[in-house]
């Protein structure tokens, strides 16, 4: 099956799948007439249940040797790869076909000839979630302790897993039409997160309307009791008004006023989100909840650190003290975040967990693992030490955000630094926006509209920017000088203008993302980040190009060569004609963090640098991923066909078939398209760079001027026009000074 083919019509998955395996509980796999098929090795279970687990996307050789051997060298891990796929590929054998799509660099699990029962799950929408069976088995329980770094994958894996299912109950208790069907979906959460309030309330609300008051009047017992027993603390101050209302309604004699307790919910609706923000205890008196956000704060959430575990006081604490004292500093420079610093946060007590909520939102929690690995000199061993870092939310019982494990050198403490700080604060902001997906766009706060924004622009979908369009402009016009909201804004026109293929268009996109940049900048001087964008928009721009590279050299004492950083300074190389240059700077980054959020936010950028620099396997490597992942890219699309040029001229291999099918689909989406086209997309590229990728455009068969313009012929996939989007500058006039 090509790049962009889908499955024939009238054929469901469920009946071309040949395969099912369950992942609920120990691995099981079986073929359709029952015969088993599981693997009787660990490692070959792990290897099929991170492909199983991957939502089908292909997999690179080199996660999956990090994640079956991490205390193996890299050559030592690849050969055990090797044998893996060999041991799996035997195990299902019987199945006649092959269900495995093995390539150089990356495997996948072939979707249609498969099920997962986990991706039924990952899967359900609010209206179906229900019509699945309730479970409550963990996730591959066969499968702990096969490797430290499949144990951390293993917890991401079921954090994930209860996440969707808490975003998918919390949307189907508010959405489903029948109040049966709500107070189901609200039993379900509660009994995936007892102290979830807006499950407790919808509970009491629904009940209430079904005429059983009883059991309304159980449910709030319940809720306090769950609070008081958890935390020592009261439920927030909406659900205590409402079961107040309840209690009073019927100590009244009043069976018939319940009507008033249902008036409350659209009101209510807005102080849930209050009290899934609210945390109690912070720090020199200050309360941080949702009703500030709006146009009274400055940030998304606050962030603490756990305090060190006296086991880890030891000769690594310096070089510990000095990643979490700089990652502090990073986050707080971010400027939407509310830092906590690292060692003032009082020790955690067993007979409360008040004090865990007391330093933040979100808690950073460190541990150190040891290991002896074999030395340089035959016969002796080294002590190798990694910091193993998790965020978890606090507000959702500890369910695990990000985590990650670095190796700890005396020389890598601003390296570690500096991947926390872009890392920690990325995924916050998709956490935090996550946490309101539930929640229709008329009803979000400008802040809570800027994140859902966010996570829009994350995906690069070129789908998504009108919607991402509408919300930020709601949201400027409401708190034209939040931060983050310009932060969010620069970051779309960058992203968007990658998108653009008029001049006019093009600088459009820039001059509002300029605009957004330089009021983050007037609003907080010192940030880190908006400096970067602000330089990166402008190394386009050929007149104001010296001061874009001004703002990369000022940044640099205080920010390492790392993340957005070093992306920035690789192309700030490239306009300057130094390809190669700006290539090498990135290669050893990626290659080590390739999960990293800056490689993938500006992949196109990423992409474009390794092409120039004389890398095309590396480019064509990173665009495939990003054209099977979202085949309406055009920028994207058009550098991959440039890459597939490069690599059958460099590497003598032959992609004539992907050639023509990523050519047909460019012109599927732009008719128009030309090298015409590209040199004025591209026209702040040097003039030998540039001339370079309309070689190998032209190569690949990408006409020299537009094909003539037939009225009939209409943009595919997505309606996205040949022109691209018509749209204004998202930043209103009154939200720079």
């Amino acid at each position: 099956m090509g790049l962009f083919g889908t499955i024939k019509p009238g054929l469901r998955k469920s009946q071309a799948a040949i395969l099912h395996l369950d992942l609920l509980g120990s691995m099981a796999v079986q073929m359709l007439d029952g015969t088993a098929l599981t693997p009787t090795g660990a490692k070959t279970r792990g290897l099929l249940a991170i492909l199983a687990l991957s939502d089908r996307r292909p997999v690179t050789r080199k996660t999956l040797a990090h994640l079956l051997w991490s205390r193996r060298s890299d050559e030592q891990a690849r050969a055990s790869l090797r044998q893996e796929i060999h041991r799996l590929s035997e195990a299902l054998s019987p199945l006649g076909t092959d269900i495995l799509d093995i390539q150089r660099h990356a495997l996948t699990l072939k979707p249609v000839l498969t099920t997962v029962d986990a991706e039924r799950y990952l899967n359900a929408s609010p209206s179906g979630i229900l019509k699945l069976p309730e479970t409550d088995s963990t996730l591959l329980t066969d499968l702990e302790a096969v490797d430290p770094a499949l144990d951390e994958w293993l917890t991401q894996q079921r954090a994930r897993l209860t996440q969707h299912l808490t975003t998918v109950l919390e949307q189907a208790q508010t959405s489903l039409p029948d109040p049966e069907q709500r107070i189901a979906a609200a039993n379900r959460l509660l009994r995936l997160d007892r102290l979830n309030e807006n499950a407790w309330k919808t509970l009491m609300r629904e009940l209430v309307r079904t005429a059983d008051t009883s059991a309304a009047l159980l449910a709030a017992e319940q809720c306090l009791a769950t609070f008081r027993d958890s935390l020592a603390n009261e439920p927030s101050a909406s659900t205590k008004l409402l079961i107040d209302e309840l209690r009073a309604s019927q100590g009244a004699g009043r069976p018939g006023s319940h009507a008033d307790i249902l008036s409350e919910r659209s009101s209510s609706r807005e102080a849930s989100f209050s009290s899934e923000r609210a945390f109690h205890g912070v720090p020199n008196n200050v309360t941080h909840t949702a009703e500030g956000w709006g146009t009274g704060s400055l940030t998304i959430a606050s962030v603490g650190f756990s305090p060190l575990q006296p086991e880890l006081l030891t000769a690594v604490t310096p070089a510990l003290e000095t990643i979490l004292d700089q990652t502090a500093v990073g986050l707080a420079n971010q400027g939407f975040l509310a830092v906590f610093p690292p060692f003032q946060t009082p020790p955690l007590r067993e007979s409360s967990k008040l004090e865990t909520r007391a330093s933040g939102d979100y808690l950073v929690q460190t541990k150190i693992q040891t290991s002896l690995l074999p030395g340089a000199t035959e016969g002796t061993l080294n002590h190798q030490i990694r910091l193993i870092v998790r965020v978890i939310d606090q507000r959702r019982d500890g369910m695990i955000v990000w985590a990650e494990r670095f190796p700890v050198l005396p020389e890598n403490s601003d390296t570690i630094a500096a991947l926390l700080t872009s890392e920690i604060s990325w995924r916050i902001a998709l956490a935090e926006a996550r946490n309101s997906a539930n929640r229709h766009a008329d009803e979000l706060t400008p802040l809570e509209a800027g994140l859902r924004a966010f996570a829009f622009i994350n995906r690069k979908e070129p789908t998504s920017f009108l919607p991402t369009e509408k919300l930020l402009h709601s949201a400027l016009r409401r708190d034209p000088q939040h931060p983050f909201l310009l932060l969010t804004t620069a970051l779309f026109g960058l992203i968007r203008s990658y998108e653009q293929w008029l001049p006019e268009r093009i600088d459009r996109e820039r001059t509002a993302a300029i605009e957004a940049a330089r009021g983050l900048i007037r609003v907080i001087p010192e940030t880190l980040i908006g400096r970067l964008i602000l330089a990166r928009l402008l190394l386009d721009r050929p007149a104001e190009r010296i001061a874009g590279l001004r703002l990369i050299e000022e940044a640099k004492p205080f920010a390492p060569s790392l993340g957005i950083t070093i992306t920035m300074e690789a192309y700030a190389l490239l306009v300057k004609d130094r390809p190669r240059e700006a290539a090498a700077s990135l290669k050893t980054f990626r290659r080590s963090h390739p999960t990293h959020p800056f490689i993938d936010l500006f992949d196109t950028d990423i992409v474009l640098i390794f092409l120039l620099g004389d890398n095309a396997r590396e480019a064509v490597e990173r665009s495939r991923i990003a054209c099977s992942m979202s085949p309406t890219r055009l920028s994207m699309l058009t550098l991959h066909l440039a890459g597939l040029a490069a690599l059958e001229e460099t590497d003598t291999e032959s992609c004539v078939d992907e050639q023509a099918e990523v050519r047909s689909q460019i012109l599927r989406l732009m008719p128009d398209f030309s090298l015409e086209t590209v040199s004025a997309h591209y026209a702040c590229l040097p003039p030998a760079q540039l001339s370079a990728l309309l070689a190998l455009l032209e190569r690949a068969g990408i006409p020299s001027t537009p094909r003539p313009f037939t009225p009939q012929t209409k943009p595919a996939l997505g309606g996205t026009s040949s022109t691209g989007y018509e749209s204004s500058s998202v930043v209103p006039s009154s939200s720079v000074p």
